[in-house]
């Protein structure tokens, strides 16, 4: 019961705040203060200006978003070709490292295939050197052996020439008789 004659208390309040003049209430006067100020707009086209002015704000904010637009079509484009790039680069950079590897390999090989031929060159040199000492000192043997025999045979020829003489002076004079 409290609560019902605190709601009419509060309605007698609000009547009584609303006072009328010729009739009308306060919000009636704010609706006709706000008809004859939107007929004045009207009248003197400031309702055509304010259109205008929205329309060009309206233009304005279409244009912004139409550059916001083009500005993230470029800016993703920028991002999809920098992603491609940095493939690109991801790809180019293991294609030269597999390059140099096969290079590295290749630059490898054909240094143990010349270290082998420079071995092969230095072991053929000192068999040629081996070889040719050989035969150098059986040149040399064979011209002492040779020099010893022919030395021995003069020694042999110088104790027995005197026994020899007489045949060597009979095949002298056997010789000549036949020419």
């Amino acid at each position: 019961m409290a609560n019902e004659t605190h709601d009419a208390t509060e309605a007698h309040d609000a009547a009584v705040a609303h006072e009328t003049f010729l009739g009308i209430d306060s919000y009636g006067w704010v609706g006709i203060a706000f008809l004859v100020f939107v007929i004045l707009l009207w009248r003197f086209g400031l309702f055509a200006m304010i259109s205008r002015a929205l329309d060009g704000q309206a233009e304005k904010v279409k244009a912004s978003l139409a550059e916001a637009e083009t500005l993230r079509r470029e800016a993703q484009a920028l991002k999809e070709r920098a992603a491609a790039e940095a493939l690109q680069a991801k790809q180019d950079a293991a294609a030269i490292r597999l390059a140099a590897e096969a290079d590295a390999a290749r630059i490898l090989a054909g240094a143990e295939a010349e270290a082998e031929a420079a071995i092969a060159r230095a072991t053929r040199l000192a068999e040629d050197r081996i070889t040719s000492a050989q035969r150098a000192a059986e040149t040399e043997l064979r011209a002492r052996a040779a020099e010893l025999a022919v030395r021995a045979a003069q020694a042999i020829l110088s104790e027995h020439q005197k026994e020899l003489q007489p045949l060597t002076d009979a095949s002298i004079a056997a010789l000549d008789r036949r020419s």
